[in-house]
C-alpha cells in the first residue's frame, strides 16, 4: 500500500507556477454574479455542455453494475457463499487496481485522445456488469472487479476532459452536471436493483442491469471530441502525441520532489483521499447500517418493505442527489467560492454524522440520507477545485490520474476494512474518525489557499 502511495505521489508533474493557482482560483471565485455570465462565449458553453451530458450518459450506463454491487452484495452473501472479508475485498478491488490503472489510462488519453479509450473502457466496463451474473465464485467476481476498476479510470478521465471543453467560470456547474448524470444512473441501478433483488433475486436483478448498462456502447461510439478536450502537455519540449506513450507515461513520473514538498500539491491529493475514504465507508456499510437499525423492530417489514429495498432507498439517495442538486451546487459554488461552500457544507455533514449516530431509531434513516446528499455537493466542489487545478500543469491529464489515484486508495481502503472494524468497534467510532480526517485536511487545503492567494496579491501590490 504504501509503494502504490509512493507511485500516486509520482504522478503529479507540476510547473512552478502551479503556486499561483490559489490566487488564480480566488479571484476567479471573488467575481460578481454577473461576470462569468458576461465572459462565456454562449457557443462554447453550449458544445461544452452536450458534449458533458453525452459523455456523462455513457458513464451513468457503464456504472450501473458496480453501484448494483453495494446495495445487494452484502444482502447476498451468503447465498453466493461469500464471507465479510470477501465481500469488502470485493467492494475494494476495482480500487486497488486503479492505484496502477489511472496511470496507463491517463498516458492512453494523452498519447491517443479520448475517442479510443473511451470507447474501449465502455465495453469493458458493460462486459464486467455482465460477468457478475455468471455465478462462477468467488475468483470470476474478483476478476470482474478487477476489470471494472480499469475501466473506471477511463470513464472517468474522459468526463474530466469533456469539461476541460468550458470555460473556467464554468467548471462548477460543469462538474456538478456531469456527476449529477452519472449518479443517476447509480440511483436507478441502487432503486431498481433493491426492488428487483428483494422480489425475484441476484440473478435476474444482475441481468436487468447489465441490459440496461449495455446502452453506453453506442452512445460512446457516436461521440466527437473536440480538440480542446485534450490540452497539450508538455514533455520535454515536444508534444505529447509525438511522442510514444511510455515516453508520455515516464513524463508524468519526473519531479517527485516537487509533488511531495509542495504544501499545496499534497493537500490537494490528501483531500481527494479522505473524501472518498469517508463516501466508500458510509456507501458500502449503508445496508448492514440499515439492517441493525431494523434488526429488534422490523418496521420496514410491517410496511411491506424488504430491507434491500429500504437499502436501496438509502443508497439511492446519494446518487439521486447528484442528479438533482449536483449542477446547483456547482454553480453555486463557481459565485461564492469553492473554498467557503465546502467548509459550510462539511460543517452541516458532521452535524448530520454526529445526529445518524446518536438516534438509534428510524430518524436515524433519515439523517444518513442527509448525510448522503450533503456528501454530494462536497464531493462536486473539491472536484470541481482539483479539476482546475490540473489546467495549470505541464501533464493535465496526469494530474487527473494522480488525483484520481489519491481518490482512489480511500475508496479502496474504505469497504476493505469497514465491515471488519464495524464488527469489532460498532459504527461511530470508524464513521467519526473518517470523518474527523476529512475535516482536519480540508481545514489544511482552505488555509493554505487563502494564504498563498493572499502572498500573491501582496507580491503584486494588491
Amino acid at each position: 500500500m504504501l509503494l502504490c502511495t509512493y507511485d500516486m505521489l509520482q504522478l503529479a508533474y507540476f510547473r512552478p507556477r502551479f503556486s499561483q493557482l490559489p490566487a488564480e482560483m480566488s479571484r476567479l471565485e471573488q467575481q460578481p454574479a454577473d461576470e462569468p455570465a458576461s465572459d462565456l462565449s454562449a457557443p462554447r458553453r453550449q458544445s461544452a455542455t452536450r458534449l458533458v451530458v453525452i459523455v456523462s450518459g455513457a458513464v451513468g450506463f457503464a456504472i450501473m453494475g458496480d453501484s448494483l454491487l453495494y446495495v445487494i452484495l452484502p444482502l447476498a452473501a451468503v447465498e453466493l457463499g461469500l464471507g465479510p472479508v470477501q465481500v469488502g475485498l470485493l467492494l475494494s478491488a476495482n480500487r486497488l487496481v486503479r492505484l496502477f490503472s489511472n496511470t496507463w489510462l491517463s498516458a492512453l488519453f494523452t498519447r491517443f485522445g479520448p475517442y479510443r479509450a473511451f470507447v474501449l473502457s465502455a465495453i469493458l466496463g458493460v462486459l464486467t456488469t455482465a460477468a457478475y451474473g455468471l455465478g462462477w465464485g468467488f475468483v470470476v467476481l474478483l476478476l470482474a472487479r478487477l476489470a471494472w476498476g480499469v475501466s473506471w479510470s477511463g470513464l472517468r478521465q474522459g468526463t474530466f476532459q469533456s469539461i476541460w471543453t468550458g470555460e473556467n467560470a464554468d467548471a462548477g456547474r460543469l462538474m456538478g452536471l456531469s456527476w449529477g448524470i452519472v449518479r443517476g444512473g447509480s440511483g436507478v441501478s441502487a432503486l431498481l436493483g433493491g426492488f428487483l433483488f428483494g422480489y425475484f433475486g441476484y440473478e435476474v436483478t444482475v441481468w436487468t442491469i447489465a441490459a440496461l448498462s449495455a446502452l453506453a456502447i453506442p452512445i460512446a461510439f457516436g461521440l466527437t471530441w473536440p480538440a480542446s478536450a485534450s490540452p497539450p502537455a508538455e514533455t520535454g519540449g515536444q508534444a505529447a502525441n509525438s511522442l510514444g506513450w511510455r515516453s508520455v507515461l515516464a513524463a508524468g513520473h519526473r519531479s517527485l520532489v516537487t509533488a511531495i514538498s509542495d504544501p499545496l500539491q499534497r493537500s490537494i491529493l490528501l483531500v481527494g483521499f479522505f473524501k472518498l475514504l469517508l463516501n466508500s465507508i458510509l456507501i458500502a456499510t449503508a445496508s448492514i447500517f440499515v439492517a441493525s437499525r431494523f434488526e429488534d423492530s422490523p418496521a420496514s417489514v410491517q410496511f411491506g418493505i424488504q430491507i434491500s429495498v429500504l437499502s436501496g432507498i438509502v443508497v439511492s439517495s446519494r446518487w439521486f442527489s447528484d442528479l438533482a442538486f449536483g449542477a446547483v451546487i456547482g454553480t453555486l459554488a463557481d459565485w461564492v467560492g469553492r473554498m467557503r461552500l465546502t467548509i459550510v457544507l462539511l460543517l452541516f455533514l458532521c452535524l448530520g454524522l454526529a445526529t445518524m449516530l446518536w438516534v438509534s431509531t428510524s430518524l436515524s434513516i433519515l439523517a444518513l440520507v442527509t448525510v448522503l446528499i450533503l456528501s454530494t455537493g462536497v464531493h462536486v466542489v473539491l472536484d470541481a477545485y482539483a479539476n482546475q487545478a490540473a489546467l495549470v500543469t505541464d501533464q493535465p491529464q496526469m494530474f487527473v490520474g494522480a488525483y484520481a489515484t489519491a481518490s482512489d486508495l480511500g475508496s479502496a481502503v474504505g469497504p476493505l476494512f469497514a465491515f471488519t472494524l464495524v464488527s469489532a468497534l460498532g459504527f461511530a467510532p470508524v464513521y467519526g474518525a473518517a470523518a474527523l480526517l476529512f475535516v482536519v485536511t480540508v481545514v489544511q487545503l482552505a488555509i493554505l489557499d487563502t494564504r498563498l492567494a493572499g502572498r500573491q496579491q501582496l507580491a503584486a501590490g494588491h
